[in-house]
């Protein structure tokens, strides 16, 4: 059936009332197709009538075209009966049809037409909060525009929103909007906000272009607890900071955010060497509605203030939680955090991530749980993935607590972290049918993780593999994933990278991944590459820009890298007229400067930039991590990350906890017969006692504090090779209720045999100046240097020295 343009958008239009949550509302009659399109692609729901001859293919073509295009396979789990995909690469603003054949590609379900959104909305009234008493201080919107008459809050260049940090401040953004519709902010500069930048409550239709967002949020006090609250930080009120967002997206659907610099939020995350990291966020969305649209932005966290996940969402074991539905993430530079650089999870159906670049978190892309799908990620590059401590998991993270079955699909990304497994299984998968797809992806990755039977259901082909820098384990890694039937076509091999290095994960002359792309409907053709860059032209992320800026990674520090580095900043002499760009880059970022600030660059020439590092203020941790942009008036940017080795030696003994007792493993009689000679014995002091799986003797020793105060245990130690197992403590302090600490190596631990690290145990509680009993049991399968007993955990922890310096 055919269904009118005005009607479909009712239809699917969901009620915004304040006790409502979002609804599947998939209630399709018998041969019914709906679109619910974008900018660039369009989510499609039918039902067939009848017993028609499956598989189902959907085809789409421009309004007035004759000739149709194969859209990707859809799919059908939940709700029952209902089939579901999307359209990719579409023109906005531009009308569409679609149709559904059979199997014997007989037309069932004749063409619905559809639109796809525009970027140049009708504007009805504009403001300039530069003339609105007050608003320079916050703002609280609640107007009604309509669709053919948006209403725009804009502001001069120079112009400052600044929301004092205010205690029991009320107002949680410095821009709330609350029942807002058809709003669209554009060229703001927003500093402050008690917990959010830029706030939505129950809005639709909402629109944040080119915005410069930093300085919201709360600053905690780090809790070195036994539960759940272990490393996480809280308010002067006790409550655990988290969700502290740029941008937060509460009830509300149909929000875009596009072309913002969001950067410097007051407080910072923890990692997992304690726990589930919490802290502040890009953007964060919960009960979201869907039709979000969150794309060419630079996300920028910092190792002073990192983010939790870049882009985090709520509610990640519903079917309704995350960011629900028909939604695209894309072009966005995302950078940074100690857990995922995006959480794609809760239902997931008709959600979209597509050409963007993640670096330095944990896990790259999420999409555990996915309870209802199809989620869809392609053209993607993970780089460098990495906590602010160095843990690296997994580049596509899959695993939750709930049954799931929702399908994903990865499709020509390039993923490069030597650390981290290529893909994470689904914890509890349900269902017979398949759940992961993979098609000609780049894997330069660990095979920590090998393929288990899990993935017997998968299915994955054409990806390339370089696993641990080596042939042998390439080809052992895909033996194994061949061994469940899996990547008949796979290739294990060295992609030949241009110049990972400098920031180029092109393809090089000669890479075996050039031409070996599988075929995948309207995503990718036969004989195409693999990996997310189809030609030397692609850039990821992605912008609509012509100007470009390379190399696009410095590196500083080494002896054979100069202190002064240049980036080449070019337009194409086929550009239409020259591009403006001014220099930003987070205030933290203080240990390198880039000239000129600014500057003008016409078709066909180049401006060169000197990049500078300034030694003085590389001092307090092993390296520095950072990252500029080369940004135009209209928020379209090029960014350039910024690392520079540092001369650093961790300090064992630091003054700033005079107040600790150290327990040598090698002075501890029950450990003599473990101790062993360290390879490293300047560092660590020369000896450890090397603790084996389920033999660990318990440890009875004294030691002195010199003052009363609230203590915690740590030790200083590596995990043994191989021993992946949980370690449990326990610990008691003279005739004290003994604790008891398990802790997973995976998050907790970072370290491998030698190469010790101080981890945080367990809190002891209050001890009285002078001498005290531990008793120490742990399970083994570690190497342990010494125990700490301190009342200044933090001066201890990677996250506390990373942090220390001018």
């Amino acid at each position: 059936m055919r269904l009118p343009l005005a009607a479909l958008f009712c239809a699917l239009t969901l009620p915004l009332g304040a006790a409502e949550e979002p609804a599947l509302d998939l209630h399709l009659a018998p041969g019914e197709l709906q679109a619910v399109p974008s900018f660039d692609a369009c989510s499609y729901y039918f039902r067939p009538s009848g017993t028609p001859e499956r598989p189902f293919a959907v085809e789409f073509r421009r309004a007035g075209e004759l000739t149709w295009r194969r859209g990707f396979a859809p799919v059908s789990d939940t709700p029952a009966g209902v089939w579901k995909g999307s359209l990719f690469d579409l023109a906005e603003n531009t009308a569409w049809e679609l149709h559904v054949l059979n199997a014997s590609g007989a037309e069932i379900i004749p063409p619905v037409s559809f639109r796809t959104w525009t970027s140049h909305p009708p504007t009805a009234r504009v403001l300039d909060l530069s003339t609105l008493p007050g608003a320079a201080q916050g703002l609280v919107i609640t107007d009604q525009g309509r669709p053919d008459g948006w209403i725009k809050y804009t502001a001069p260049k120079g112009w400052r929103l600044e929301r004092p940090d205010t205690p029991g401040d009320g107002q949680r953004g410095a821009i709330t909007l609350r029942n807002a519709r058809y709003v669209i902010l554009e060229n703001l500069t927003i500093v402050g906000g008690a917990r959010h930048g830029i706030h939505l409550e129950q809005c639709d239709s909402i629109r944040i272009l080119n915005c410069d967002i930093s300085g919201w949020g709360r600053v905690g006090t780090q809790q070195f607890t036994n539960d759940g609250a272990r490393g996480k930080y809280a308010d002067a009120n006790g409550e655990l900071i988290n969700y502290d967002a740029g941008v937060k997206i509460d009830a509300s659907a149909r929000t875009v955010v596009e072309r913002c610099y969001v950067h410097d939020p007051r407080g910072r995350s923890n990692s997992w060497q304690y726990s589930h990291p919490a802290g502040p966020t890009a953007v964060h969305v919960n009960n979201t509605h869907g039709g979000n649209v969150i794309r060419w932005n630079d996300f920028i966290g910092s190792d002073e203030h990192r983010w939790n996940d870049v882009i985090e969402s709520s509610s990640n074991g519903s079917a309704l939680g995350g960011f629900f539905r028909d939604s695209d993430i894309s072009g966005n530079f995302l950078v940074y955090g100690n857990d995922d650089g995006v959480e794609l999870e809760g239902g997931g159906m008709n959600v979209r991530f597509y050409s963007n670049k993640i670096e330095g978190t944990t896990c790259g892309i999420s999409t555990g749980a996915c309870l209802l799908g199809p989620q869809f990620i392609y053209g993607n590059l993970v780089v460098h993935e990495g906590d602010e401590a160095g843990l690296a998991l997994m580049l596509f993270k899959n695993s939750h607590g709930v049954p799931q079955s929702g399908k994903r699909h990865f499709i020509n990304n390039t993923v490069f972290t030597a650390a981290s497994a290529p893909y994470g299984n689904y914890g509890k998968p349900i269902g017979s049918e398949r759940i992961g797809y993979l098609r000609n992806n780049v894997f330069v990755a660990s095979s920590a993780r090998r393929p288990d039977e899990k993935m017997r259901r998968d299915d994955f082909d054409g990806d390339l593999f370089w696993t641990d820098g080596n042939a042998a384990s390439s080809a052992a890694y895909l033996a194994g994933l061949r061994q469940i039937g899996q990547e008949e076509h796979g290739l294990a091999a060295d992609p030949r990278l241009a110049a990972p290095h400098q920031g180029d994960f092109h393809l090089a002359p000669g890479s075996p991944a050039k031409g070996r792309g599988r075929p995948v409907a309207n995503l990718a053709v036969a004989g195409g590459n693999l990996g997310a860059f189809a030609d030397a032209t692609t850039e990821v992320p992605y912008r609509p820009l012509a100007l470009t800026a390379t190399p696009r990674q410095l590196e500083f520090g080494r002896s054979d890298q100069p202190a002064v580095q240049d980036v080449r900043v070019a337009v194409p002499a086929s550009a239409r007229e020259p591009v403006a760009f001014e220099i930003r880059q987070n205030s933290v970022f203080n240990w390198f400067k880039v000239s000129p600030a600014m500057g003008l660059v016409k078709p066909g020439e180049e401006v060169i930039l000197q990049v500078t590092i300034d030694p003085a203020r590389l001092k307090g941790r092993p390296q520095f991590r950072g990252a500029f942009l080369v940004r135009t008036p209209s928020g379209l940017s090029r960014p350039v990350s910024v690392y520079a080795q540092a001369e650093f030696s961790e300090d064992l003994r630091p003054a700033d906890a005079p107040n600790t007792a150290y327990i040598e493993a090698a002075a501890v009689p029950a450990l003599a017969s473990h101790v062993q000679s360290s390879s490293r014995p300047g560092q660590y002091g020369g000896k450890y006692a090397r603790l084996a799986q389920d033999e660990a003797p318990e440890i009875r020793a004294t030691f002195k504090v010199p003052r009363d105060g609230r203590y915690a245990l740590l030790v200083r130690a590596g995990i043994q090779r191989g021993a992946m197992h949980r370690r449990e403590f326990a610990a008691r302090i003279d005739q004290g209720e003994t604790v008891h600490m398990e802790m997973n190596p995976d998050y907790n631990w970072n370290t491998d045999n030698d190469r010790f690290r101080a981890v945080y145990v367990c809190a002891v509680g209050h001890l009285n100046a002078g001498a005290h009993e531990l008793s120490f049991k742990v399970n083994g399968g570690l190497n342990l240097n010494e125990i700490i007993v301190t009342d200044t955990p933090a001066a201890f922890m990677a996250d506390g020295w990373q942090r220390k310096r001018p």
